[in-house]
C-alpha cells in the first residue's frame, strides 16, 4: 500500500534536509508528486504542498540561501501532528500514542499520533 501522500513528502524532504538527496532531486520528485493536491479533500496535504512550494519558490528566486530553505523546511519534518477523526474505538486518551518515526542518517524523526487499537 502506498503511503499517504503527506507522509511520502516528509519522508523525502527528511532525505534532502540530511543531504542524503540534492535539491534538484527533492524537486524533482515533488513537483509531479503533489502537481493535482489542489483537488484533495485533505487541506493538511494542501497546506503543507502549498508551504513547501513557497520556499522552493524563494530559493529558485534567489530570495534565500539553501541554508536558509532548509531552516524553513526542517519543522515541516520535525512537528507533525495528525488530527483523529472520530473513532469508536478510542475509549479514552490512553488509546493514543505518539510515535517518532526515524529516517536513515537523519537526526530527527517525524512525530506522528495515532490511536492504538
Amino acid at each position: 500500500m502506498k503511503p499517504a501522500l503527506d507522509l511520502e513528502i516528509r519522508e523525502w524532504l527528511a532525505r534532502y534536509l540530511v543531504e542524503e538527496i540534492s535539491y534538484e532531486e527533492f524537486s524533482a520528485w515533488f513537483v509531479p508528486s503533489s502537481w493535482n493536491v489542489g483537488q484533495s479533500a485533505n487541506q493538511a496535504v494542501i497546506d503543507l504542498v502549498y508551504e513547501i512550494e513557497l520556499w522552493l519558490a524563494e530559493f529558485s528566486n534567489d530570495i534565500c540561501s539553501e541554508q536558509e530553505l532548509k531552516q524553513k523546511l526542517r519543522p515541516l519534518v520535525e512537528n507533525y501532528r495528525v488530527n483523529l477523526v472520530a473513532d469508536s474505538s478510542i475509549s479514552s486518551a490512553s488509546d493514543i500514542k505518539i510515535e517518532r518515526w526515524p529516517f536513515p542518517s537523519c537526526p530527527f524523526g517525524i512525530r506522528h499520533v495515532m490511536a492504538s487499537g
